[in-house]
């Protein structure tokens, strides 16, 4: 039976996948931390044989017996829909696009030649009603992807996990040895976010070639925005924007 992928975003259900907030990368913090108000999340991912095993060292960090991904998070994973989706477009199109938006449905924490796995469980979820997935729908992948460009962003996407590999380990051991302590027993399936701690933000603006006072100047700001939205005022907004305004002073 053919493994061929069917896939064409038809943009008038991406509501459905284009939720709340976004997976960025380091290198793309310079030209999307002015749009994003900004976290850290970290994730268990459960390789599916010593293959994936493999790829996974590549872009994660071992914590014990766990692989263990990290990513910055832009937006607010409470909210439903993304900020910059009106009317089920994108107003991020034509300028500097998430990564992860631009292969999505697929995912790089999965080899390209894995995608299938990653298709057939996310039709269980998010995208069960995508209507993206047809059969008179151009082939997006049959054993790798088709379209070069998709190859290409699919490939940076990796690069730059890899890249950020070694900040989000030494960022989630200082947690994990500080009160505020990262469990290193994360679930499948849990996900663990929280604030740039006060540490990080010098190291995190030097690597990504951004100012760092316009950085906590514009960061601040969307996070006043968010916490006055009526969203969710959870730690990780609360905590957060304390940390720059403390930032910010020294």
């Amino acid at each position: 039976m053919s493994q061929s992928i069917h896939f064409a975003c038809t943009i008038s259900c991406s509501s459905q996948c284009c939720g709340g907030a976004t997976i960025l990368t380091l290198p793309e913090l310079k030209h999307l931390y002015t749009f994003f108000p900004i976290s850290i999340g970290f994730r268990k991912i459960s390789p599916v044989n010593d293959y994936h095993r493999e790829y996974l060292k590549e872009i994660t960090f071992q914590h014990g017996n766990s692989f263990i991904n990290g990513d910055f998070i832009g937006g607010n994973r409470f909210k439903r829909k993304c900020r910059f989706l009106k009317n089920s477009l994108c107003l991020l199109h034509e300028k500097p696009k998430p990564l992860q938006c631009r292969v999505v449905p697929f995912s790089v924490t999965f080899p390209e030649d894995y995608q299938h796995m990653v298709i057939k469980e996310r039709r269980k979820g998010a995208f069960r009603n995508c209507e993206g997935f047809k059969d008179n729908h151009p082939i997006a992948w049959d054993g790798a992807f088709k379209e070069q460009k998709l190859k290409e962003e699919f490939d940076e996407l990796r690069k730059n996990l890899s890249l950020q590999r070694d900040f989000m380990e030494n960022l989630f051991l200082t947690l994990h040895k500080s009160e505020k302590r990262a469990d290193p027993r994360i679930r499948d399936g849990m996900f663990l976010e929280m604030p740039i701690p006060h540490e990080f933000i010098y190291e995190l603006c030097e690597r990504a070639d951004i100012d760092r006072n316009n950085f906590l100047r514009v960061q601040k700001e969307l996070f006043i925005k968010e916490l006055g939205q009526g969203s969710e005022k959870d730690f990780v907004f609360i905590e957060g924007l304390r940390i720059l305004e403390i930032a910010l002073k020294n």
